[in-house]
């Protein structure tokens, strides 16, 4: 028994297939089985790597395979693949052998529904609108009467036949407007492979020649793959950057591109947009020729007017003469006036000259009432000051003696001491009486200064009131214009008092009027 488990063992594992054999057997299945077929689904998680291969998922409600698209076919797509898209893949289905995965080669894609070339339409049209090619604010008016027009079209041949009617239409038009303009065309394919390109070149060639004012892009209509040119990304982008203003005339009215969405005006049809960059010049010179009729007879009505307002004031002018002479009598009346009022001000300053003159006395009356009063002052001071030097004097001499009673005293007792203490006390007695000394300095310099003549030596004065003779001690007692006499050290002043500044901070003391 042991024998035949082992044969049949080396008979079940001599028939066995390898992991790599079993997955070659199910692809060559699968591929014999679905050599090409078409796939519908819903795209997800797509995704482009570096080599250019695409890969995502396609899925329905119950099952998803995965997808590969190698970078040959992926090229060939007009649209961007994005999740939730739902599409028709056709191709092979396969297994790869290092996971054992089915996948599915796709080789054609194409949108259910809309089609490729609109779903690429979308996309660019949000990628663009998202970088602001489409902004109004960006766009710019234009020019009123442009002299050089520039044309981007197709000159003709096979493929470009409506560009050549386009281009046919518009010179035609623009030249029965305005037969002085001048007309650049820069030629350019407007449909099959490499248009977008073309067209692109000749707006930068125009904007780097850069006489054109005005650029009109246009072709006739046709369908979208017609139109597919102007809804190329490289003709938005050479829109966008054109420095001149850009008319946009592609197709029929009903034909919307991208260009008509990034240029600056959109023409519905290229004889429109012929008809806009070229005013009339008939119309113009029309206009032109009214507007100057009408100038011309505004200018005429406003000068009949100033001839009737000149004539006007002519008549209301009057002579000049006559308003001389009324000027002459007006400056004789015045001068008049004028000699009459200062004959009255001199006569009335002379009365008050002579008026004062009167109140005055004479200097040398003043003189003598002045030193007799100054005479009266000092004896008065003296007579004060009499009492006081006395009474100091009798104390200096009282000191005096108190003092010498005391040296005798002490001289009389010391004089019994050794001779050590009477030199102590000798040298006591001079110190006591160096202090009594310099005492009796002061005492008589206080005495000095209380003198009224060192007080007008230290530039002080004594002010003497003339209207009533009392001595200013107060500025509220004199009045502007009184006349004080005024002693200083050597000699006396006179003065007139011009202004009154009491002193706010101290108050004022009644005197013998005020409290009268």
């Amino acid at each position: 028994m042991a024998e035949q488990s082992e044969l049949a063992a080396v008979s079940r594992a001599s028939q066995a297939l390898s992991v790599t054999q079993l997955v070659r057997r199910v692809r060559d299945s699968l591929e014999k089985s679905f050599s090409h077929c078409w796939v519908m689904g819903e795209i997800s998680n797509a995704r482009q790597a570096s080599s250019g291969h695409l890969y995502f998922t396609l899925k329905d409600a119950q099952s998803a395979i995965n997808i590969v698209m190698f970078r040959n076919s992926a090229q060939r797509l007009r649209f961007k693949l994005e999740d939730g898209i739902e599409v028709l893949v056709f191709g092979r289905v396969s297994v790869y052998e290092s996971r054992g995965a089915l996948q599915f080669y796709a080789e054609e894609l194409e949108p259910r529904g809309a089609g490729a070339l609109q779903i690429a339409l979308e996309q660019l049209k949000r990628r663009l609108a998202a970088q602001g090619l489409f902004n109004a604010e960006r766009k710019r008016a234009l020019p009123f009467f442009p002299r050089v027009i520039g044309l981007v079209t197709a000159l003709g041949g096979p493929v470009g036949g409506a560009g050549s009617a386009a281009l046919h239409d518009m010179l035609k038009i623009i030249f029965s407007r305005n037969p002085n303009v001048h007309v650049i065309i820069s030629p350019a394919k407007v449909q099959g492979d490499g248009a977008g390109a073309e067209i692109a070149a000749a707006l930068k060639a125009l904007n780097a020649d850069g006489r054109a004012e005005v650029i009109v892009l246009g072709r006739g209509g046709g369908s979208l793959e017609d139109l597919w040119a102007f809804n190329e990304e490289v003709v938005a982008r050479a829109i966008y950057a054109s420095r001149i203003p850009v008319v946009s005339a592609v197709g029929h009215e009903i034909d919307y591109t991208i260009a008509d969405l990034v240029a600056d005006v959109r023409a519905p049809t290229p004889s429109a947009a012929a008809q806009m960059v070229t005013p009339v010049k008939q119309e113009l010179e029309q206009q032109i020729a009214q507007r100057c009729s009408l100038l011309c007879r505004a200018m005429a009505k406003n000068l009949s007017g100033c001839r009737e307002r000149f004539s006007g004031l002519t008549r209301n002018l009057k002579d000049p003469r006559w308003a001389l002479r009324q000027a002459r009598q007006r400056l004789d009346e015045d001068a008049r006036d004028l000699i009459d009022s200062a004959r009255r001000s001199l006569m009335q300053r002379r009365l008050r000259v002579s008026s004062l003159a009167q109140r005055l006395r004479p200097p040398r009356v003043l003189l003598r009432e002045s030193r007799l009063k100054v005479n009266g002052l000092t004896q008065a001071l003296r007579k004060s000051l009499g009492p006081v030097l006395r009474e100091e004097r009798s104390r200096a001499e009282r000191l005096d003696g108190r003092l010498r009673e005391a040296i005798n005293r002490c001289v009389a007792i010391y004089c019994e001491q050794p001779p050590a203490l009477a030199r102590r006390a000798e040298s006591a007695f001079r110190q006591i009486l160096e202090r009594q000394r310099r005492r009796m300095i002061e005492l008589g310099s206080r005495l000095d200064s209380l003198s009224p003549l060192r007080v007008l030596e230290r530039g002080y004065a004594i002010a003497i009131n003339r209207q009533g003779g009392r001595i200013v001690v107060d500025a509220s007692h004199v009045h502007v214009g009184d006349v004080l006499d005024v002693r200083v050290h050597r000699g006396r002043l006179r003065a007139r008092t011009l202004a009154v500044m009491p002193d706010a901070a101290r108050p004022r003391k009644p005197d013998a009027d005020d409290t009268g």
